[in-house]
């Protein structure tokens, strides 16, 4: 007599990157200080994109519930929302950039975002503003998966200092100057010369 196999019990093969339903709960999951610190981080990446305040973090949210954007099960929710955010913004900047050099948009409006008219060049402020951001995010990107150094350059970046930096990245002194001297050692090789806008 041949045994046989039942197939409810075979193991299901597990994905790679979290479903929609997980993506919920673990948004759901974050912490109050953590929800402030992606409401800070967001209003670091508005600058010189045309979106309202809010906008962006709810972008991010909605692309990796519904799966437009995948989260890795390896990476925490909160860290793969930032780089969405990050992404966005990015993507954002370079639109309003073509549409202001070019005089057109590459793309059919879409109702959910905002129309930007080339009707005046962009102010010496809006310039700098975008510069500061792309280093910014230059120098987020050399630490990736690097969520204490993230937060320490957002809150930097932000103007936040002393006191009220360790709070914003959960940190004691001791390890608010390690993150430092870590950005630090990285920001001087990849800007020997420093920066000018």
């Amino acid at each position: 007599m041949s045994e046989s196999v039942d197939i409810g019990t075979v193991p299901a093969v597990a994905t790679e990157h979290l479903d929609s339903e997980e993506v919920v709960a673990a948004l759901h999951a974050l912490s109050a200080s953590d929800k402030l610190k992606l409401k800070a981080i967001e209003t670091a990446y508005l600058s010189g994109t045309g979106m309202s305040p809010k906008e962006l973090l709810h972008d991010a949210m909605c692309r990796a519930i519904l799966g437009n954007r995948k989260c890795p099960r390896d990476v925490p929710v909160m860290a793969f929302v930032v780089q969405t955010m990050r992404s966005i913004a990015s993507h954002e900047r370079e639109k309003r950039h073509r549409e202001i050099t070019d005089g057109s948009p590459h793309e059919k409006p879409d109702k959910a975002m905002p129309v930007v008219f080339a009707s005046a060049p962009p102010t010496p402020e809006s310039i700098l503003l975008d510069r500061e951001s792309d280093i910014v995010g230059g120098i987020l990107s050399c630490f990736d998966g690097d969520e204490e150094a993230q937060m320490v350059i957002l809150g930097v970046s932000g103007g936040r200092r002393g006191k009220e930096l360790r709070e914003f990245v959960g940190v004691d002194q001791a390890a608010l100057d390690y993150a430092l001297k870590r950005i630090r050692r990285v920001t001087i090789k990849r800007y020997p010369n420093g920066w000018t806008p």
